[in-house]
């Protein structure tokens, strides 16, 4: 689902307010007032300023999971498109990163996680896409972390590298 003008704004406005400010620090009122858009605005869209983070993690990774098979090259495309979709967004999770709040990847990662194991109906146990978004999302905040040092490609090699005895790959 595409975001409203006024979700971009908010959005915008609160990765420019993280520019200069604690997350702690930031009130709707400041996200308003930057956003240029009214309180009750807000709230339509969003309950908390944490929301705000979370569905954008939500944007970011959700069309990374385009599969509808399981299978190595399939998994190396979804890997891919996460890496890249990090990388288009790179100075929103370099911003959360300065404030500590790239752990918050990991639920956005889960939720996008799950939902596509469930899509594809190969859950076989409720720890499973906690394992999948878990090391996915580990290695994605390393990377964010070494600010994006390996191409994208490179990271999606390493990644099912490190699968390797835990799922067939050739």
């Amino acid at each position: 689902m595409a975001k409203s003008m006024v979700q971009q704004c908010i959005t915008q406005a609160l990765f420019d307010l993280l520019e200069k400010n604690e997350y702690e620090a930031i009130t709707v009122k400041d996200l308003v007032t930057r956003a240029g858009v009214c309180r009750a605005s807000f709230y339509r869209n969003y309950f908390t300023v944490s929301e705000v983070i979370d569905r954008f993690l939500d944007d970011v990774f959700a069309g990374a999971y385009p599969v509808d098979t399981m299978t190595a090259e399939t998994i190396g495309a979804c890997v891919l498109q996460s890496f890249r979709a990090a990388k288009q967004y790179r100075r929103q999770l370099r911003l959360l990163n300065k404030r500590g709040l790239l752990y918050r990847v990991h639920a956005g990662l889960y939720r996008q996680t799950l939902n596509q194991i469930e899509q594809l109906q190969v859950l076989h146990n409720r720890y499973q896409p906690h394992f999948f978004s878990g090391a996915s999302a580990a290695m994605l905040c390393a990377w964010v972390e070494n600010d994006f040092a390996e191409p994208e490609e490179e990271m999606t090699r390493i990644f099912l590298e490190s699968l390797r005895g835990y799922m067939e790959f050739s």
